[in-house]
């Protein structure tokens, strides 16, 4: 991956997240450090990633590293058609912490988002992954 694909604007701002675009197509969704987020931010959240990812599905990373656990319900928003209507893969950026991969294991195992997933506790491997 060279520095052209690291390169990203951010091309919509949330109350609880940025979305951007690297060179190479792969939304990125950065949750905000301490964001409590409502069902309402899930949609908002994934309306502005699906709006960036344009008219073809892309790869999406979503950056949860500072997000605060989330509810059952707003957990279940981000899975399913949400999802598989508008990316082709999903990488969840979680804290390099027991806590942080047991967040993310519950996010994947719960959610069983209908594309490929995979935790990653670097954002390098992650954007190779996709």
């Amino acid at each position: 991956m060279g520095i052209k694909s690291l390169i990203m604007d951010i091309l919509r701002t949330t109350r609880t997240a940025q979305v951007s675009r690297s060179a190479d197509g792969i939304v990125v969704t950065r949750i905000n450090e301490g964001a409590e987020q409502t069902i309402q931010d899930a949609r908002d959240n994934i309306a502005a990633s699906a709006d960036v990812a344009g008219s073809a599905r892309a790869p999406l990373l979503t950056d949860i590293r500072g997000s605060a656990p989330l509810d059952a319900e707003t957990r279940h928003f981000y899975s399913g058609r949400q999802l598989t209507d508008h990316f082709t893969a999903l990488a969840l950026l979680v804290q390099a912490s027991p806590f942080g991969r047991m967040f993310g294991n519950i996010y994947l195992r719960v959610a069983n988002p209908g594309i490929p997933a995979k935790l990653f506790a670097s954002e390098d491997e992650a954007m190779a992954w996709l």
